[in-house]
């Protein structure tokens, strides 16, 4: 009898560390550039090199895509994502292997930011992960 308990108790304790196995402090955090991260996985990592980034401040839009046109992300946002904690309502659009996704409605937290422009931002019901870049501090105003 006393093993039976001694072994729910153990199925118990994996099944609640199941539930918090993608956490942004895990798959989002660390992360030094621009990325999107799924359930842990990265979907799409940019590449200074082969990729380009664009950033429109009007439709709080956030763009990456490759040299090749075959893969990107757009990141439109309700508001701009600007301070820790605040709760951002966004549009998804990304490529797979073989497929685009487009998801309406995800709300995001934004978990860090940066001087550089860098944010981080969280969306905990589906734990994906995002890394965009503010590019108008670099865009020169014409009068």
């Amino acid at each position: 009898m006393k093993h039976i308990y001694i072994l729910s108790i153990a199925v118990i304790m994996t099944l609640m560390s199941g539930c918090d196995r993608f956490q942004p402090e895990e798959v989002l955090l660390p992360k030094s550039d621009i990325s999107l991260t799924i359930k842990g996985v990265d979907q799409i990592r940019y590449d200074q090199d082969t990729w380009q980034l664009g950033h429109n401040s009007e439709k709080n839009e956030f763009r990456a895509v490759n040299d090749k046109l075959t893969d990107w992300m757009i990141l439109r946002c309700n508001e701009a994502p600007t301070y820790v904690g605040q709760s951002v309502t966004c549009y998804l659009e990304y490529t797979t292997a073989d497929d685009t996704k487009k998801v309406n409605g995800l709300t995001f937290t934004v978990e860090k930011n940066d001087p550089s422009g860098f944010i981080w931002l969280w969306n905990d019901e589906r734990k994906i992960g995002a890394v965009v870049k503010d590019l108008s501090m670099f865009m020169q105003k014409t009068p």
